[in-house]
């Protein structure tokens, strides 16, 4: 592998690529935060906010039991 590969640059992007096919079916670039998700087959992604972030149901159990509820 060259040098040239091993080094980023601000326009560097990300591929999702659908594996039964190869196909490219969405591209974003790999600088900030993004959140990305799919609903119906249709891939959508937008840029997360300083101050936002994405829980998980049990991401979200944890922390609300971290703040001392009982669930």
């Amino acid at each position: 592998m060259s040098n040239s590969a091993l080094q980023k640059s601000e326009d560097s992007w990300y591929d999702i690529v659908r594996r039964s096919d190869g196909c490219v079916v969405f591209s974003f670039p790999s600088s900030g935060r993004h959140l990305i998700y799919r609903v119906n087959g249709m891939v959508s992604m937008r840029p997360l906010l300083d101050d936002e972030e994405v829980f998980t149901p049990n991401g979200f159990m944890h922390f609300i039991r971290r703040l001392g509820y009982r669930v």
